[in-house]
C-alpha cells in the first residue's frame, strides 16, 4: 500500500471515530486512542505516547490536555527541541508532531493537532499546566515538567539550560588584562600580509577577544581558519603564562573520535608553522568529551563534575555546533572557575543529533559582531581598519564571539565554495552553480543507478588495498583507513530506500557483483561499520568508523578502529554488536568528518529533514569534489528553503 493510499485510509477512520464519542480534550480514554493513531500513523513514537501513561501512574493527572502536552513535548524533545513554547501551541500545533509534508491532504484529517486544539488560547494552556501535578515553576521541585517563560520543559533539560545561563553568565562577565608583550607577540604573529587594505583580519582579532576572555567563541565555516587562529592563541597564552615563569595545562577535545583524529592533525600541522620557541606547551593530543569528562557506563553523569572539576587551565573544544545542552551543561559544570573555554565550530552546520542548538543559539547575530563601545575599544588596537560596520548594542555572548569570514580552502573559482554560500544565505538560484564548476557535480537520473558508477569507482580505492598485504599490520591498516576516509556516501535519511539502510544494502550488492567484497556474509573483509551506541569497556564511541580485515597471517577478521591519539584498536566482531554497515551514513554522523570526494543522497519524497542546514553540512564535508543525487529537483529548492529552528531559552 503506496503512502497516500495509507493516509486516505487513516482519513476515512478518522472521519468516523471524530463522530463517534466525546473530544479527547473532554474524555481520558478518547485522549489515550488519539495518541495510539498517532503512533500509528508515525506522527508520534511510542515512546512519547507512553511518557504521559507513566507519569500517571506516579501521580494521577485526570486532564487529558495534560496528557496530550505531555506527549508533544516528549516527540519535540525527540526532535532536538529543548522546549515547547506556548505560542506555537496557539499559532501552529501541527508543527510540533512529525507531519508529512503534504498539507493541503493533512485538512483531510479531523483529529490532527490544529484540530483538536482549535480555539484554546495561551492563557487557557497557562491555566491547564499551573493545575497539574506534573508541572512546577520552580526548577527545585521533583515534579517532571517546568514552565517558565511560556515554554513548557522536561524538568532535566530545564535543570541543563539553567546552569549553562549561569555558567556563562559567571564567565561572560569577567575581562582578564592583557600584558603589553603579549600584544606585541600578538602583533608579530599576525604581521599584515599583503591584503586589501580595507580587510579585516578576524583571526587576529579573534585572538585578541579570546587572550582577554574566559569563555569565547571562534566560528566560522571550512577553511576560515579556525584552528590555525586557536594554536596562536595557545602559543600566546603559553608565552604570557612564561613571562610568569608559570606554564599552562591545556587540553583540547572534540565530541567524536574522528573529529579529535581531525583537530590532531590540523594542529600538528599549524604548530609546524609556529615559531619553534613558541609551539612549546601546545598540545597535540585530542581526546573525546565523554573520554574527557569521564564517562560512567549506564549514567548520564560523567566523572568530572563541579565537585571534582578537571584538572586544567585552558580548554579548546573543535566542532562545538555538535554538543547538544545537556553535554554542554556537563562540561560548564566541570570546569574549574579559573579555566578559560574557547569553543569553536560552524555555526551555520546541523544542530546536535540530542537536544539542543548550542552553538547556533550562542552565535546569534554573530555575523553583525554588534559589539559594544567597550567591546570596539578593546579590539581596536588589534585592528587597522575601523570596526564600525560592526558596531551594535549586542548581548554579552556577542562581546565574546568573533565569526572568521575569509575561506582559505575555496576560493572564486571553487564551486563546493560557492555553492555552500549560496545554500547558506538561501540562495534559491544555487542548483544553477551545478555544471559552472568542476567540483560540483548533479548526477543525472532520478533512480539509485545513478550511484553505481560512483560508489565503484570510489570503494575500490580502499578495497583494492585488502590484497596488499603488510608486514606491519598497523601500518598496512592505516593506509587502508586513510583511503576509505576519501569517499563517502551521505544520507538524509535513516531507513527506506533512499536512507542509509537501504543503500549500504545496494551498495552491497554491487560491490559483491563487482567482486571487491563478499557481502554473502554478516561480516566480510572491507565491511565498514559505525558504533551506534557507545561501548565503554571497548572504548568505542557512538560513529566511531572501523573497517573489517583479515590479519595478515592467521586470515582471522577483526575490526580496525583509529583512537583520536591516532593509534588503532583490533576488535573481534563478535563483541560489535550495536554496528550498522557505513558505505553510506546520515549527514548527521558525519559531523566532524571530512571526505575528498562526498556525494550527497536526497529522497524522491518530502522530508521535514531536508533543510538549509543539512544541505550546507553535506557539502560542506567535501575538501576536492562534492556530487549530488537528487531524485526530485524540485525538493531541492525547497529545502534550501526551509531552516531548522530548534526552540530552546538559550
Amino acid at each position: 500500500m503506496s503512502q497516500r493510499e495509507q493516509l486516505d485510509l487513516f482519513a476515512s477512520q478518522t472521519a468516523v471515530n471524530s463522530t463517534a464519542g466525546a473530544s479527547p480534550l473532554n474524555d481520558l480514554s478518547q485522549m489515550q486512542a488519539l495518541l495510539q493513531r498517532w503512533v500509528e500513523r508515525r506522527w508520534l513514537r511510542a515512546l512519547d505516547a507512553q511518557l504521559p501513561q507513566t507519569l500517571h501512574q506516579l501521580s494521577d493527572e485526570p486532564n487529558p490536555l495534560l496528557w496530550l502536552l505531555c506527549a508533544l513535548l516528549c516527540h519535540q524533545y525527540g526532535r532536538g527541541h529543548s522546549c515547547i513554547l506556548l505560542s506555537d501551541l496557539v499559532d501552529d500545533p501541527d508543527g510540533l508532531l512529525s507531519l508529512p509534508p503534504q498539507n493541503q491532504f493533512l485538512q483531510r484529517f479531523s483529529d490532527r493537532p490544529s484540530a483538536i486544539l482549535h480555539g484554546l488560547t495561551l492563557q487557557q494552556y497557562q491555566q491547564a499546566l499551573t493545575q497539574s501535578r506534573w508541572l512546577t515553576q520552580d526548577a527545585g521541585s521533583a515534579a517532571p515538567l517546568v514552565l517558565s517563560d511560556n515554554r513548557l520543559y522536561l524538568h532535566r533539560l530545564y535543570q541543563a539550560e539553567q546552569s549553562v545561563k549561569q555558567q556563562l553568565s559567571a564567565r561572560l562577565s569577567q575581562q582578564l588584562p592583557l600584558a603589553a608583550a603579549v600584544a606585541a607577540k600578538l602583533a608579530e604573529l599576525f604581521a599584515p600580509v599583503p591584503t586589501p587594505a580595507t580587510a579585516i583580519d578576524w583571526q587576529k582579532l579573534a585572538c585578541a577577544m579570546a587572550l582577554q576572555r574566559r569563555f569565547s567563541i571562534i566560528t566560522g565555516g571550512p577553511g576560515t581558519g579556525k584552528t590555525t587562529t586557536v594554536v596562536k592563541l595557545l602559543a600566546l597564552l603559553q608565552y604570557g603564562a612564561r613571562l610568569k615563569q608559570q606554564a599552562l595545562t591545556i587540553k583540547l577535545a572534540a565530541p567524536t573520535g574522528k573529529a579529535a583524529v581531525r583537530l590532531t592533525e590540523s594542529i600538528s600541522g599549524a604548530l609546524s608553522r609556529l615559531p619553534a620557541e613558541l609551539s612549546a606547551g601546545i598540545p597535540t593530543e585530542v581526546t573525546t568529551l565523554h573520554r574527557l569528562l569521564g564517562a560512567l557506563p549506564n549514567r548520564r553523569s560523567f566523572k568530572h563534575n563541579g565537585q571534582n572539576p578537571l584538572q586544567l587551565d585552558v580548554l579548546v573544544v573543535d566542532e562545538a555546533s555538535m554538543i547538544d545542552l545537556e553535554m554542554m551543561a556537563a562540561l560548564l559544570d566541570a570546569l574549574p572557575a579559573q579555566a578559560q573555554l574557547v569553543l569553536l565550530g560552524d555555526k551555520d552546520q546541523l544542530s546536535s543529533v540530542e537536544a539542543g542548538s548550542v552553538l547556533g543559539d550562542l552565535c546569534r547575530g554573530a555575523e553583525l559582531g554588534a559589539y559594544r563601545a567597550d567591546t570596539l575599544k578593546l579590539l581596536a588596537p588589534f585592528s587597522d581598519v575601523a570596526l564600525t560596520e560592526f558596531a551594535g548594542e549586542g548581548s554579552a555572548l556577542n562581546q565574546a564571539t568573533v565569526m572568521l569570514r575569509h575561506s582559505h580552502r575555496f576560493d572564486a573559482k571553487s564551486g563546493i565554495g560557492m555553492l555552500a554560500a549560496a545554500v547558506n544565505r538561501g540562495d534559491s538560484s544555487a542548483p544553477a552553480l551545478f555544471g559552472q564548476f568542476a567540483d560540483i557535480s548533479l548526477l543525472p537520473g532520478q533512480s539509485l543507478s545513478a550511484l553505481k558508477p560512483l560508489v565503484l569507482a570510489g570503494f575500490s580505492q580502499y578495497l583494492a588495498l585488502l590484497q596488499q598485504h603488510d608486514a606491519d599490520a598497523d601500518s598496512w591498516a592505516h593506509r587502508i583507513l586513510q583511503r576509505y576516509s576519501q569517499f563517502q556516501l551521505l544520507c538524509a535519511l535513516r531507513s527506506g530506500d533512499w536512507g542509509v539502510e537501504g543503500i549500504n544494502t545496494q551498495v552491497g550488492q554491487w560491490l559483491t557483483e563487482a567482486g571487491f567484497i563478499d557481502g554473502r556474509r554478516q561480516w566480510y573483509a572491507g565491511r565498514p561499520v559505525m558504533m551506534q551506541r557507545n561501548n565503554y569497556s571497548l572504548g568505542l564511541m557512538n560513529g566511531d568508523i572501523g573497517i573489517t580485515l583479515p590479519q595478515p597471517h592467521s586470515g582471522q577478521l577483526r575490526v580496525v578502529f583509529q583512537l583520536a591519539d591516532g593509534s588503532l584498536k583490533w576488535v573481534l566482531p563478535s563483541r560489535l554488536t550495536e554496528v550498522a554497515t557505513a558505505f553510506a551514513i546520515t549527514v548527521h554522523k558525519s559531523q566532524g568528518s571530512e571526505f575528498n570526494h562526498c556525494c550527497l543522497v536526497l529522497p524522491p519524497d518530502n522530508s521535514p529533514l531536508l533543510s538549509r542546514e543539512l544541505l550546507y553540512t553535506g557539502i560542506t564535508r567535501a575538501k576536492q569534489q562534492f556530487s549530488l543525487l537528487c531524485a526530485n529537483p524540485a525538493l531541492l529548492q525547497q529545502a534550501i528553503a526551509r531552516r531548522v529552528a530548534r526552540s530552546s531559552g538559550l
